[in-house]
């Protein structure tokens, strides 16, 4: 019989970065936890939105997958800012980064469909939905030279 070796190697995140990354995970969590409810409460009134419904049919179903989506992705977020792994961490952040950027393309897609006095402030939004992770990410990837000066386990001062 085969067997499998488990090793504790999870490194979690820590020094200065750790504030800026948990501050961000908890925005984001918070965001993702709050708009999952309100869509979850009232998928009608989230949709009545001009800029959510864009002119289109209503369907409950797919506004229901996606306040559960949120509220899913709020979960894993959250995880990561108190457990500050880095593993977890960086996945949260790669996985909300992919879904916001293919958001704002969405909406970029559809802009005729949004009225024009909103589209700005729309795109601005949905713009820092996609800077806040990636600027995360660049906090949660430091450079190797700088691990090296700061004493990171693995560095050559550590040791």
């Amino acid at each position: 019989m085969e067997s499998i070796v488990v090793t504790n190697r999870t490194r979690t995140l820590s020094g200065r970065r750790v504030v800026w990354l948990r501050g961000g995970l908890s925005l984001l969590t918070f965001i993702d936890g709050a708009l999952g409810v309100w869509v979850l409460v009232s998928p009608e009134g989230f949709f009545s939105l001009p800029w959510v419904n864009l002119g289109m049919d209503y369907n409950p179903h797919l506004m229901l997958d996606y306040g559960a989506m949120n509220l899913a992705a709020a979960v894993v977020l959250g995880a990561g800012a108190v457990t500050m792994r880095a593993g977890l961490v960086r996945a949260a952040l790669v996985s909300y980064l992919l879904w916001s950027f293919a958001h704002f393309l969405i909406h970029l897609h559809f802009a005729a469909h949004t009225a024009v006095a909103g589209l700005p402030i729309l795109l601005v939004l949905l713009g820092l939905g996609v800077a806040i992770p990636l600027a995360l990410l660049v906090v949660a990837f430091p450079r190797r030279q700088a691990e090296a000066v700061n004493g990171a386990p693995g560095s050559a001062s550590a040791g």
